[in-house]
């Protein structure tokens, strides 16, 4: 019998099938469901073997695409191949057949378009525009995600720098992404070899940065939801560089993990902590869990990255709504008004609504808020008619919260937490329900998550030789699951 395949079947194809079927033998191989009989090292050499042949499979798809799209070219009009098969754009057969995402067959495209030969109109056959990385993306040395950001970012050069300093970026920014150029045998990761690319681009064209500084000026955007779902209220949108690096800076000093949440416990040997669930989560995992804390053992706050960040930028609101420079409404401070029926106020149970949001509130959420608020009692009757105003009562004043702030430092009342006081709320140690004087004797100032952990007595406060003293309350302290 024959070794070589019928004439019918081009030789490209039969080597793929060929691949194929050995690439599952190689799976058998392997034993996917069985990698923990590697030792560490073996995982790590077989990981980046299998990634060598991602890579090579990647651009092997990148020049098919390119080709297809070549072939789908709307000049060809009906003869196109996407229109002979039904498709409107090249990206859309391509997704189709290779099952990747819209996304990913247009950058297949794009980076085949740029790393692969190409041809004239006239039939004449031309170099790749970025030889280098095509030879390197065919070796299997870089993946189509660093081809991309080669690419694109030199591209966005090209029309106004020098052609010899072009290929000195493309050479430098491939060897640094196979790892000649960096570290010896260690490559860039693709997100590293982006930001080398982009200081290429700006490098190589000076000019360029400004327009491209325009546009994302105008493309700033910030949104927030009305309405409230789960009860939370999605935002997002998106700032110029030296507004995020603001931010980061900002986030970076307040989240500082030398400065991470420690508290003192009601523990004679005085074990330093804060909880990982709100009072809650702790109650529902106290069902299933029973056994005592070793007392000399430490509870700390388990918040997560996300959460933290959260909770910093309530407290940048909070700063920000106090500021002096902030505009007033009506002559007073940007208010939150909350209307809630007093039976909820007096049992803590219940819902209210904070007008503007189309979601009610739970009583501990009111509670908070009230905490460090101002109430004019507004009374209504059955019809919806205002009858009767009351006075401001119980609200801290700014004297009083500068007061404070002499007294227990530039930050949150909690020990170590690093939110400054000026975006602190005020909580009164001894309620003002149950007869606590609005009074810095009787007020401390906690970031808005501490200060939530209070309210639901998480922890509690007691004023002890005139300042404020925090501990964790007993049952949350000798559950097992605070650690």
């Amino acid at each position: 019998m024959s070794d070589f395949p019928p004439a019918s079947v081009p030789e490209g194809e039969s080597a793929l099938t060929g691949l194929l079927t050995h690439l599952g033998q190689v799976v058998d191989v392997l034993d996917l469901d069985h990698l923990d009989r590697l030792t560490g090292e073996q995982l790590l050499t077989q990981l980046g073997q299998v990634a060598g042949v991602v890579r090579a499979g990647e651009a092997i798809l990148a020049a098919f695409s390119a080709e297809v799209a070549d072939r789908s070219d709307p000049a060809r009009g009906n003869e196109g191949l996407a229109v002979k098969h039904n498709y409107q754009r090249p990206s859309h057969l391509i997704e189709v057949i290779t099952g990747v995402s819209s996304a990913a067959a247009s950058r297949l495209i794009r980076v085949g378009q740029r790393t692969c030969r190409r041809v004239t109109d006239a039939g004449f056959p031309l170099p790749p525009l970025f030889p280098v990385v095509g030879e390197a993306f065919r070796q299997g040395l870089i993946g189509v995600e660093t081809a991309e950001a080669i690419t694109r970012e030199l591209s966005l050069a090209a029309p106004r720098a020098e052609v010899e300093h072009l290929i000195v970026a493309e050479r430098t920014l491939v060897s640094e992404a196979v790892g000649a150029g960096w570290r010896d045998g260690l490559p860039m990761s693709a997100d590293l070899v982006g930001i080398q690319a982009r200081q290429w681009r700006d490098r190589l064209d000076e000019d360029g940065i400004e327009p491209r500084t325009d546009k994302a000026f105008q493309k700033r955007d910030f949104w927030i939801a009305r309405a409230a779902k789960d009860g939370l209220v999605k935002f997002g949108g998106q700032v110029t560089v030296d507004v995020g690096a603001k931010l980061h800076a900002l986030l970076d000093a307040v989240l500082s993990p030398k400065t991470a949440d420690r508290y003192e416990t009601t523990d004679p040997a005085g074990a330093d902590g804060a909880p990982n669930a709100t009072p809650g989560e702790a109650h529902d995992q106290a069902q299933d869990q029973t056994q005592d804390q070793a007392p000399d053992e430490p509870i700390r706050a388990r918040r997560t990255a996300g959460q933290q960040r959260a909770d910093v930028f309530a407290a940048m609101i909070d700063a920000l709504a106090r500021s002096a420079d902030a505009p007033s409404v009506t002559g007073a401070a940007p208010t939150v008004v909350v209307t809630v029926n007093a039976e909820v106020i007096d049992s803590k149970t219940g819902t209210g609504q904070i007008v503007g949001v189309n979601s009610p509130v739970a009583a501990s959420t009111i509670t908070q808020i009230l905490c460090d608020a101002s109430i004019i009692p507004v009374f209504i009757d059955p019809d919806g008619t205002v009858v009767a105003l009351g006075n401001d009562q119980r609200g801290f004043n700014r004297t009083q919260r500068m007061g404070m702030i002499a007294r227990d430092g530039p930050t949150c009342g909690m020990p170590d937490c690093q939110i400054p006081a000026t975006g602190c709320e005020a909580h009164h140690v001894v309620p003002h329900a149950e007869g606590g004087p609005t009074h810095i004797d009787n007020g401390v100032l906690f970031c808005w998550f501490h200060h939530r952990m209070v309210d639901t007595g998480v922890f509690t406060v007691t004023m002890v030789n005139g300042k404020p003293k925090v501990t964790i309350a007993e049952w949350i302290r000798r559950k097992p699951y605070f650690r």
